[in-house]
């Protein structure tokens, strides 16, 4: 098995049982998830687009795949690993 390069950028915890590690495109429109804990065998996802939605005070605010995983940049933690 040929493990893929993953340059986290970022942490995002959902809960004290998981979260994700969050790396972003050169080009700062996607993003990759890795589960960070809360699992015996980490996954990395395809690339993810990050677009710009309305919240409920229509303000635009970055998302990580909206559709699915829906995670607001302002609430990813930027790391130095």
């Amino acid at each position: 098995m040929i493990m893929e390069d993953f340059n986290a950028h970022g942490s995002y915890t959902i809960s004290n049982s998981g979260g994700y590690l969050v790396e972003l495109s050169d080009c700062g429109d996607m993003a990759r998830l890795k589960d960070s804990f809360g699992s015996d065998n980490p996954q990395v996802s395809d690339w993810l687009d990050i677009e710009f939605i309305s919240n409920e005070d229509d303000d635009l605010i970055a998302v990580i795949d909206p559709n699915e995983h829906h995670i607001p940049l302002s609430e990813v933690i930027r790391i130095n690993i």
